[in-house]
């Protein structure tokens, strides 16, 4: 019978049968890496308020909390919840637009991505959204009807 060759994996490369696996590890790397480099301010975007107000999304309420450019480009998402930087959909949004920009070096038009809107009720209602959509109007139609008989009765007595 033909059996496959067995390659080590990296997991049994990294790691020995005395100690334990080197993913058990890895988080520990991220205190040793060097800090992300943070970006010159652009003649676009010269400060933090101008910055959240071309990424739009109502970012702008938050421009008081960040004291420094260095500070905004150096802050955690942990640290930007104790700002007070809430709901974490604006602070997820801003991260992304910060590490976006951090990549690109600040060459990269900022502009506003408008939230998905959902319609029917969504990918997973939307069955039943338009099945009482539907429902709805032929109620309304049966009623309608009704009325129409009602007032035709009324003509001939």
């Amino acid at each position: 019978m033909f059996t496959a060759r067995r390659f080590p994996t990296t997991l049994h490369l990294l790691s020995n049968s005395n100690s334990r696996p080197f993913f058990l590890f890895t988080r520990h790397l991220h205190d040793s890496l060097p800090p992300p480099s943070i970006p010159p301010p652009t003649t676009r975007t010269p400060d933090v308020t101008k910055f959240l107000e071309q990424i739009g999304r109502n970012t702008i309420q938050h421009a008081p909390k960040f004291e420094t450019w260095e500070q905004f480009f150096s802050l955690t998402s942990k640290q930007l919840r104790d700002l007070g930087v809430e709901p974490p959909r604006d602070r997820r949004y801003i991260l992304h637009w910060r590490e976006r920009y951090r990549v690109l070096d600040g060459d990269v038009v900022l502009k506003e991505h408008k939230r998905g809107v959902k319609v029917d009720g969504g990918e997973r209602r939307r069955a039943s959204v338009l099945a009482k959509r539907r429902a709805e109007e032929r109620k309304e139609q049966r009623k309608s009807a009704r009325e129409g008989v009602e007032s035709e009765k009324g003509k001939y007595l």
